[in-house]
């Protein structure tokens, strides 16, 4: 997994069951319609989401996703297609975790896993086992947990920690992480599994480095940060340095798992609160506080108003300080993505996404 990850990169019965799943009981923004929409854009018959921005690769990150919106839209057919593509294409290094990337003109083009995506998948096939009721989906979901805690959950500077991937982010007694990697909700599942403790420390590791990571005048976590032997967190070396297209789902995972501490989200309220909700830049250089000409994506918008509704407090601006467009015929793939989770969190808390 290179560096520059991010800059490179059904009806009334589904509606019925999307309001059963564990994320929320209310009425679903993200409904059989949505989904239909999103896959006959993303979703190619053979079972692998395109990311559209990123010159049509695949990546373990899309293919878990889209299971993930496949449970939630009661799609089994798609979700069975999505997982079988992976099983077959990606699952090929032989330790149980999935290779990251996939062009169309060259296949796995880059065999290092990466943790999110293997986090990911194995989620969504846990919520596929319970609403489905189907035990080869736990087993598959349990397996892929049990390789991430062998290879990637390692204790650093006091703290249980998962690397980004098995490959390259060790410097010295220095690691690389990425804070957009602790997808909370999915940590809150593993650590039920049977011998899930170190998940519950992950978790806990996680709230204590996002305390840390806090640079600039907004305090704002970046894409990738260092962690050294004496628990000293900084942006990493070798990074664009800069808080962005990754570091934007931090406080999505957080809504999603259900934290609701006004602390968690103010950095982006108060980012909002200086650009004003429909002129928020992409990102933000750290510590320098530079921001790029390119303004976020909808998807980043739909992040920040979750964001916003949970802030409060003076100059918060609340959600309605965000103003989310409609997805637009084009919209990329992330962008797109980022919209239908930020509703499936907030769905999960009973608010308005």
């Amino acid at each position: 997994m290179t560096a520059s990850r991010r800059d490179m990169l059904v009806g009334t019965a589904a509606l019925g069951l999307a309001a059963a799943l564990p994320w929320g009981a209310h009425a679903a923004p993200f409904d059989g319609a949505a989904w239909r929409r999103y896959a006959e854009r993303f979703l190619l018959p053979e079972g692998r989401i395109v990311d559209t921005g990123n010159k049509g690769i695949s990546h373990s990150e899309g293919q878990g996703y889209g299971m993930l919106l496949a449970v939630a839209a009661g799609d089994r057919a798609a979700f069975d297609r999505l997982w079988g593509w992976t099983q077959r294409v990606l699952m090929v290094r032989g330790d149980g975790l999935v290779a990251w990337r996939w062009t169309p003109d060259g296949g796995v083009a880059d065999r290092n896993n990466a943790s999110d995506g293997d986090m990911l998948i194995a989620w969504a096939l846990l919520r596929a086992a319970e609403v489905w009721q189907a035990e080869a989906y736990r087993t598959a979901a349990a397996a892929i947990v049990k390789a991430l805690d062998a290879g990637l959950l390692v204790e650093h500077a006091g703290l249980t920690v998962l690397l980004p991937g098995r490959d390259g982010f060790r410097k010295g007694d220095t690691l690389v992480l990425n804070p957009s990697y602790w997808i909370f909700p999915a940590i809150r599942a593993f650590a039920a599994l049977p011998g899930g403790e170190r998940w519950g420390r992950l978790s806990d590791a996680g709230l204590v480095l996002l305390s840390k990571a806090r640079f600039g005048g907004f305090g704002l976590p970046p894409d990738w940060m260092a962690l050294d032997a004496a628990g000293t967190v900084a942006v990493a070396e070798g990074f664009k340095k800069q808080y962005g297209y990754d570091a934007v789902r931090v406080p999505l995972y957080l809504a999603w798992d259900g934290y609701r501490d006004p602390y968690y989200f103010r950095p982006y309220a108060s980012l909002v609160a200086k650009f004003g909700g429909t002129a928020v830049p992409a990102t933000v250089s750290l510590p320098g506080g530079t921001t790029t000409q390119v303004a976020a994506s909808v998807g980043m918008l739909a992040v920040y108003r979750l964001a916003c509704r949970l802030a409060g407090g003076a100059g918060a601006g609340g959600g309605d300080a965000v103003t989310v467009p409609p997805l637009a015929p084009d919209e990329d793939y992330y962008s797109t993505t980022l919209t239908h989770l930020s509703a499936l969190a907030a769905q999960s808390l009973g608010i308005d996404p």
